[in-house]
């Protein structure tokens, strides 16, 4: 799902602007374009894959797909002959093109492996935050064929930039926060309902995660609570551990 971004309608108490800007920002590089481009003329020469213009991400300049590359990047010498060979030549992957992928490669976690018949999807995490990274940013994911040609690649990690280690808006303050809040959504026939969370215990505070924001041409770094609000039918909401702002929600059902 989508995260949607909270702006307007909360009646909370006018946070200090010196609050408001707490957030590192993180913004187009040219320098970081050009090294990323650099690595994928380097990427293909190595692979003896025909020239192509990457497709990259807008300020992270990650790669946003593979584009014309896409199953032209044999990773392995022979054939592989289980998953795990084919996890060890992405990981290889990684690690010799962290440049291009913005990547520590002692700092990607692999969170899930797909099994699609003759290919594999694996996702990994970005761990290289005080907290796991949230949103719509944090992963990178790969789709290989069983015989090791990269298929398909997209790049959501971002550069490592200062972020609080510590909340100054407090885990219960959070959760009061949400308790009493009600959530639209559509139903199966598209009509608008709203479901209100009544009491605490319709409301779970799961972590603290680093939540980027994309806000026009800059990525905002926050920190903030990550909570489940609801029972059958539940959102997340991340309420900013900094300034207590609520910054987004996610709808964590279909209709």
């Amino acid at each position: 799902m989508a995260l949607i971004l909270a702006f307007g309608g909360d009646q909370s108490p006018q946070i200090p602007k010196a609050r408001q800007d707490y957030a590192s920002v993180i913004k187009d590089s040219q320098e970081r374009r050009a090294k990323v481009e650099r690595e994928w003329r380097r990427m293909l020469e190595a692979y003896n894959a025909p020239p192509s213009k990457p497709d990259l991400h807008p300020i992270t300049s990650a790669p946003r797909s593979l584009a014309e590359a896409a199953g032209k990047i044999d990773m392995t010498a022979k054939r592989p002959e289980q998953d795990s060979d084919l996890r060890a030549a992405v990981k290889q992957f990684i690690d010799r093109w962290r440049d291009l992928l913005i990547a520590d490669p002692d700092s990607v976690s692999l969170i899930s492996v797909a099994d699609a018949g003759e290919t594999r999807r694996l996702i990994f995490k970005q761990a290289n935050y005080p907290f796991p990274v949230a949103g719509s940013f944090g992963e990178m994911i790969f789709v290989v064929s069983r015989e090791g040609r990269l298929l398909q690649l997209e790049d959501r990690f971002i550069p490592v930039v200062e972020a609080p280690t510590r909340p100054e808006f407090q885990r219960e303050a959070a959760r009061k926060k949400v308790i009493g809040r009600s959530f639209a959504y559509r139903d199966a026939a598209g009509r608008e309902q709203r479901e209100q969370i009544a009491g605490e215990d319709e409301v779970t505070i799961k972590q603290l995660v680093i939540l980027p924001l994309e806000k026009g041409d800059q990525i905002e770094v926050r920190l903030a609570w990550e909570i489940v609000a609801g029972r059958a039918l539940s959102w997340t909401v991340y309420i900013d551990a900094i300034t207590g702002e609520e910054l987004g929600v996610t709808q964590n059902f279909q209709t």
